[in-house]
């Protein structure tokens, strides 16, 4: 199926050039950059600044999927403006949305890794998975200690 192109890379360009930030129609690989997450999160706003620039940096990258990454489902060739307001759309949904997407992320790959066998990658990936979890137990303690 041919889709349309509704948002053109010159105009990705443009609010790269805009925001002044590099290029992401160039970019090879999902890699933001910090001072490029703390650009984005500013214009954005709303949600998008009650987490840190590091959590929304991670968001950018997770959802680039919908740009350049993916030919077959590329929306936004990897407009930041847009990919920014992914994030804010899954932040809106919770603020610890990319915390638990990656251990679920973690969990599937330790399946595969069991099913497939691997005993060193089963281990690795359960260390991965331990950490994340780890991580979204603190942030779930923080958000606690700010409602109560």
């Amino acid at each position: 199926m041919n889709v349309s192109e509704y948002i053109s890379k010159d105009e990705v360009r443009k609010a790269c050039k805009d925001l002044g930030i590099r290029d992401w129609t160039e970019l090879s690989e999902p890699d933001v950059k910090i001072e490029e997450a703390q650009k984005i999160q500013s214009k954005i706003g709303a949600e998008a600044e009650r987490v840190s620039t590091e959590s929304f940096r991670q968001g950018l990258e997770v959802e680039l999927e919908h740009g350049l990454q993916f030919n077959d489902a590329n929306v936004t060739n990897n407009h930041p403006i847009l990919t920014g307001m992914i994030v804010l759309a899954h932040l809106k949904e919770m603020l610890d949305y990319y915390e638990r997407l990656e251990v679920a992320e973690l969990e599937g790959d330790l399946l595969k890794a069991i099913r497939s066998g691997n005993a060193e990658k089963m281990r690795s990936v359960y260390r991965k998975l331990v950490s994340a979890r780890q991580e979204l137990a603190e942030q779930e303690a923080l958000w606690m200690d700010e409602i109560t």
